[in-house]
């Protein structure tokens, strides 16, 4: 604490790690190991596509941390992969599942805390994420594959469904 003269003001003591982590978990947050996988045609660009990658994380919405130990990329047949055990907190586990959804780790191990508890909203929102995240791959899936005319159609079905959905939840709050 300092004083000038008579206002007082209060240094925060800086938290550790495991403070943050507590307080986090405390309030429905989860501590996972989240393993990705990455691939390139060299080592030295999979590490970097990696150490970026896991940058990235830290930026998302949700993420409390993200702190990634890289294992040494193996060679084979001219393609360099390596894979990366990230320690990730999350606020909620709609963020873990978002992450989830959207890098498809190839592992993940809930470290914290023992049970997933989620409310309805919180479980409603976690499906319409997955459904969006079903709808933006699918979407991006057609738009390599399918021909002008059917890309307009296809998207016609899209805002037909849009406003179906608004129809609903617009229906379920009367």
């Amino acid at each position: 604490m300092l004083r000038k003269g008579t206002d007082v003001i209060l240094m925060e003591k800086k938290k550790t790690i495991n403070e943050i982590t507590d307080e986090a978990i405390h309030n429905g947050g989860y501590l996972a190991h989240v393993y990705f996988d990455l691939h390139a045609h060299s080592a030295d660009e999979v590490k970097n596509l990696m150490v970026g990658f896991i940058g990235k994380l830290t930026k998302e919405k949700g993420v409390l941390y993200a702190v990634g130990e890289i294992d040494e990329p193996l060679e084979k047949g001219g393609v360099f992969s390596t894979w990366a055990e990230v320690k990730l907190l999350a606020e909620d586990f709609t963020t873990l599942a978002k992450i989830s959804a959207q890098y498809s780790p190839i592992g993940v191990d809930i470290m914290r805390p023992e049970r997933v508890a989620l409310d309805l909203s919180q479980a409603q929102g976690l499906l319409l994420d997955i459904s969006q995240t079903s709808q933006n791959f699918t979407r991006l899936i057609m738009d390599r594959v399918l021909s002008k005319e059917e890309i307009e159609t296809y998207k016609k079905k899209m805002d037909a469904r849009a406003e179906l959905g608004k129809k609903l939840i617009s229906g379920k709050k009367e």
